[in-house]
């Protein structure tokens, strides 16, 4: 009888570390699934838009999706997506937005939609910055949108460089804290390498601030959008949209709550 259970728990033993070594392993392909799909902009109704290229600081050329705003004074909002997705995905806030007089650029990663490079968290930050450093040459008034995995992109950025404001969508508050939820049973905080601890620093955001979120949200759960709503200095808006997930948000209210927030801007006048 003991060595059966010696027995068995060698087994269990060894799925367990087998299970850890995997995650390990897997953790670039969890967090960046990468979508390679590539797109034109008039192939999903965005004929007003350009593809741009820009050059990271590490050397690789990225192309995005550009269209200056239509109304003057108006900011441009650089978007960053999720991490499933690529520039396409995004087209229905980019059409909101373009209709609404708004500049758009919709940022790709290293590694997405064709791009050269392998993701990893340091560099999808030097991508992002390579979208500043274009939207900055011309003399663009820069918000920036993060939706869920671009969340943590969009809280970094705004830390470092100077923003007109500050847009989340469905954040969270570390890639570390979701997936300790999801993988209760292993110690995921000594594995994780990319960790996007966007808790820790939205406090040092000195632009206004809006997170929209909804209460049916299956992916991040929703004390990490008030958590981290009430770490964020103000002006900040919080708007918990009823009824929406971890997809929908923008169209149940979430177009309204941007667009109202973005009039409240100065540059806006």
């Amino acid at each position: 009888m003991v060595s059966v259970l010696l027995t068995l728990l060698a087994v269990l033993a060894a799925v367990y570390i087998a299970a850890v070594l995997a995650l390990f392993v897997l953790e670039g392909r969890l967090v960046f699934p990468v979508d390679l799909l590539r797109v034109e902009p008039a192939e999903v109704g965005l004929l007003e838009m350009s593809v741009v290229t820009v050059r990271t600081r590490d050397g690789l050329d990225l192309i995005g999706w550009h269209k200056p705003p239509a109304m003057a004074g108006r900011p441009t909002v650089l978007l960053f997506h999720g991490n499933g997705e690529s520039l396409s995905r995004r087209a229905h806030i980019l059409r909101d937005l373009i209709d609404a007089g708004y500049g758009v650029y919709q940022a790709e990663y290293r590694g997405y939609a064709g791009n050269r490079g392998k993701p990893c968290e340091a560099g999808l930050y030097e991508d992002g910055w390579a979208a500043i450093g274009f939207l900055e040459g011309q003399g663009a008034t820069v918000v920036l949108h993060g939706y869920s995995l671009g969340s943590g992109v969009a809280v970094q950025l705004a830390t470092e460089c100077r923003i007109a404001a500050l847009i989340l969508e469905a954040p969270f508050t570390s890639i570390t804290e979701v997936a300790s939820r999801r993988f209760p049973f292993i110690p995921v905080k000594w594995l994780i390498r990319n960790r996007f601890e966007s808790l820790g620093k939205i406090g040092r955001v000195r632009a206004p601030v809006l997170i929209y979120c909804g209460t049916r949200d299956a992916v991040i759960p929703g004390d990490q959008f008030v958590r981290l709503f009430d770490a964020a200095a103000e002006p900040k808006r919080l708007k918990v949209i009823d009824g929406a997930d971890h997809l929908d948000a923008w169209e149940l209210g979430g177009a309204e709550a941007c667009v109202e927030f973005l009039q409240t801007l100065r540059c806006a006048g």
